[in-house]
């Protein structure tokens, strides 16, 4: 049985994108990186091994990859999502700057 190097290879991608963002804290972005190589590195390995398909490592294996690019997946949205909130913030307080310029009389 061949593993799932489709979503493997999504998931190095994710890795990668998410080294990348300036939005995702240094920290993370260096631990992004580190472990985007060494999955790329493990499913160069991966591309040419066979499993016997009742092994429990393969199972395990195949799961926890399943469930790690979904929560990947999840993180990459909400992230997308804070991103935009801050772009529409910056937005919001430029048209409140052209709203008081055009303003006849601000209290202070």
């Amino acid at each position: 049985m061949h593993f799932d190097t489709q979503t493997l290879t999504q998931l190095v991608e994710r890795c990668f994108d998410l080294s990348m963002s300036g939005a995702v804290p240094a920290q993370a972005r260096a631990e992004y990186l580190a472990q985007g190589k060494r999955l790329r590195a493990q499913l160069m390995r991966l591309l040419g091994a066979r499993f016997a398909a009742d092994s429990a490592e393969f199972h395990q294996a195949s799961e926890a990859l399943t469930e790690t690019n979904a929560a990947l997946e999840r993180s990459a949205k909400d992230l997308e999502s804070a991103t935009l909130a801050v772009k529409r913030l910056g937005e919001l307080a430029g048209y409140l700057d052209k709203a008081l310029a055009v303003a006849g009389k601000v209290l202070s």
